[in-house]
């Protein structure tokens, strides 16, 4: 009797089991109805744009370092704040070197 209630309760865990992993390996649907945005295929070679996109990422490293500095207090904050101005200035410095080589490079024959 003990045998047939656990050979009934390992078949149910089976059958549960088998029942969960069918669902589980099925992937979702993809909406393949929208296309990528044009905007990601579109390259950013040209001096100006490589200058903007350095631009960007100086601007989002300097909230980045704004945000932490928001954790401290007093003269720690201030300090931090003070760095992540200079950080910021000599990133956007690196950019502009940047951007005047690549001017520089696209001129040339």
């Amino acid at each position: 009797m003990k045998k047939n209630i656990l050979a009934l309760s390992l078949l149910a865990q089976v059958a549960v089991l088998a029942a969960l992993c069918s669902g589980a390996a099925h992937a979702a649907e993809e909406d393949v109805s929208k296309a990528d945005p044009a905007r990601w295929y579109q390259p950013d070679d040209a001096p100006k744009e490589r200058l903007q996109n350095l631009g960007k990422e100086a601007d989002a490293a300097y909230g980045e370092a704004l945000r932490a500095c928001k954790e401290q207090h007093g003269k720690q904050a201030a300090m931090c704040r003070k760095d992540a101005r200079a950080a910021r200035k000599d990133d956007m410095a690196r950019a502009k070197r940047i951007y005047d080589d690549y001017k520089a490079s696209s001129r040339a024959p």
